[in-house]
């Protein structure tokens, strides 16, 4: 399965956050939207979804931005696929209407491989895949913006 920028994204702002020294570190949009070469109009759309999913809050102002509501090991990979990807359906048999759909064995085998690749993601936190913090922070957060 191949995830949609809008999932990218969304994993890549959490990941930068839990890779701030300092909990509640308020990070800016346009710091990650620089780091990661991503439209800042695309990652407020995204950010956004973060908050009312409670996996970040958002704080306006002059001195604001984001931070992550919860510990990095509170936060299964799978959860923000499921929460981020549109849809999780890995084929549409209904448009246009195929005509094998009700004796086909595809479709099933199918979703039994979607819900093992959400078990895998689910086995994941935001902290084990930023347990590489070091090398991380030195590919992006001594970058120059």
């Amino acid at each position: 399965m191949q995830l949609t920028k809008y999932t990218d994204y969304a994993l890549r702002v959490l990941m930068y956050l839990a890779m701030q020294d300092e909990p509640d570190t308020k990070i800016q949009i346009k710091t990650i939207s620089e780091k990661f070469d991503i439209p800042k109009n695309h990652l407020i759309k995204v950010v956004h979804q973060l908050g009312k999913e409670g996996m970040i809050r958002t704080i306006r102002g002059k001195n604001g931005g984001i931070i992550l509501c919860k510990a990095p090991s509170e936060i299964l990979v799978g959860q923000v696929v499921r929460k981020f990807e549109m849809t999780l359906n890995p084929v549409n048999c209904e448009k246009p209407l195929c005509q094998i759909q009700e004796i086909c064995l595809l479709k099933p085998a199918l979703f039994k491989a979607m819900e093992a690749f959400l078990a895998t993601l689910d086995q994941y936190t935001l902290a084990d895949i930023t347990k590489n913090q070091q090398c991380l922070k030195n590919c992006l957060l001594s970058q120059s913006s």
